[in-house]
């Protein structure tokens, strides 16, 4: 039997990036990247495909193809990444972070309101959750198709904060990447950096108020 909280749980929401957070992708990922760099003639190197985590695949593109890409090559090579995604989604091994539907189950017990916040497609986000059993876990979701500036700007923690009716300084947020601390930061939140993506030393650059290896390692306070 779980033991009810002496005090109130101390935020009013809770956010969560997907990826690295939710979802263990950052392999998969990678693979995918690698996969379209080489029908490029474009070889990422390790540096590369680690700064795409939490990234905007937009931004990822301009990065890798010319800042000066064009919105129409660009919109082709986002429409060619988009289904090698889902495919290795849909095929390739995948696991929840360890810890994440219990913490999730506690959420919900303690009636504490929590939400998505994923510079992912709606399309991948759901079958990333589909595949872990969590379809039902997140009916607040704020996606790419939600914001029209990526992390590390705040706009979609901000829009998740706002969906959910609390404000974001009251909300936590769990974030594997440096765009999303910096995002989480500039919308005044709290945030735990989760060592699922990057290392813990370049985690603590960003100065999260927490760090952690998963959902299992996190200090009481923040338990439900």
């Amino acid at each position: 039997m779980q033991l009810r909280r002496a005090t109130p749980y101390p935020f009013s929401a809770v956010l969560f990036d997907l990826d690295g957070v939710v979802i263990d992708t950052t392999a998969l990922h990678y693979r995918v990247w690698e996969r379209f760099g080489l029908t490029r003639g474009f070889v990422p190197t390790p540096a590369q495909l680690l700064a795409s985590n939490g990234r905007p695949a937009r931004e990822t593109l301009r990065e890798w193809f010319g800042a000066d890409l064009g919105e129409d090559a660009l919109a082709a090579m986002m429409r060619q990444v988009e289904p090698l995604v889902l495919q290795a989604l849909e095929t390739e091994p995948v696991s929840a972070v360890p810890g994440v539907g219990e913490f999730l189950q506690a959420l919900r017990a303690a009636g504490v309101p929590h939400a998505l916040g994923t510079s992912a497609t709606p399309a991948h986000a759901e079958r990333a959750l589909s595949r872990l059993g969590l379809s039902e876990a997140f009916p607040v979701r704020i996606t790419a198709a939600n914001v029209t500036q990526g992390k590390p700007h705040p706009e979609v923690y901000l829009k998740a904060a706002a969906a959910l009716g609390v404000a974001p300084s009251t909300c936590l947020v769990f974030e594997d990447a440096l765009s999303g601390l910096r995002a989480a930061r500039a919308a005044g939140a709290s945030c735990v950096a989760l060592t699922t993506s990057f290392p813990r030393d370049v985690l603590l650059h960003e100065a999260p108020r927490w760090i952690a290896e998963d959902f299992r390692a996190l200090p009481a306070d923040l338990t439900p």
